[in-house]
């Protein structure tokens, strides 16, 4: 028996210089589909993220966001990228992504006057934190304590879990519920792992 993963998760924000009381659906696609780890498709990734940060939002009288420009959506796929091969869960990363916030913002050709980021690495699978069983690792099969198999992520899970995690971090809450940011964007990037692999995600806010 194994108890579920860590997930971790890192923030950094930087400064450059309407409250509404409506209802708040939780965001439940109709059709959703397993992410595939070498085909990420990064828009539709962003926008489920998206959706879970304006729930989120909405139901704290915040003002919903914008989906950014998808220089930005790139921007972070670059860094998680990056991530991913290196290792490493840091908000300074290299190659075309840049070594710092601001170089991403910048090589996503943005002016902002504000910009916070959240960075994530967690298992490809819906462990969650419950504990589980390996029944055939080779062949990525694990189970829960009911027996039933545990399954990857879809686009919905993983925003969600990602979010919730974010949201569960008082840094990374305050990123999320910044009332001087406009627009987001979120990027992912995959490496293999002994639980058959890790999603590494990058979310970027701009005002």
């Amino acid at each position: 028996m194994i108890r579920g993963l860590w997930a971790l998760a890192c923030c950094t924000c930087l400064a450059l210089s309407a409250t509404g009381a409506t209802a708040c659906d939780r965001p439940a696609p109709a059709r959703d589909a397993i992410v595939t780890p070498t085909a990420i498709d990064q828009p539709r990734l962003s926008r489920a993220i998206l959706a879970e940060v304006n729930y989120a939002r909405c139901t704290a009288g915040l003002r919903t966001l914008a989906a950014a420009p998808e220089t930005l959506t790139e921007s972070a796929r670059a860094h998680s990228d990056w991530m991913a091969r290196s290792g490493r869960l840091s908000h300074r990363g290299r190659g075309a992504s840049g070594r710092e916030l601001l170089d991403r913002v910048r090589f996503a050709r943005l002016r902002v006057r504000a910009a916070s980021e959240n960075i994530t690495q967690l298992p490809r699978y819906t462990f969650g934190t419950q504990r589980f069983r390996v029944i055939d690792r080779g062949a990525c099969v694990f189970a829960d304590r009911q027996g039933r198999q545990i399954q990857p992520h879809s686009y919905a899970s993983l925003a969600q879990r990602v979010v919730t995690l974010w949201l569960d971090s008082p840094g990374h809450r305050r990123n999320i519920l910044a009332p001087n940011v406009s627009a987001m964007a979120a990027g992912a990037a995959f490496s293999q792992s002994d639980t058959c692999g890790d999603f590494w995600s990058t979310q970027v806010f701009v005002g």
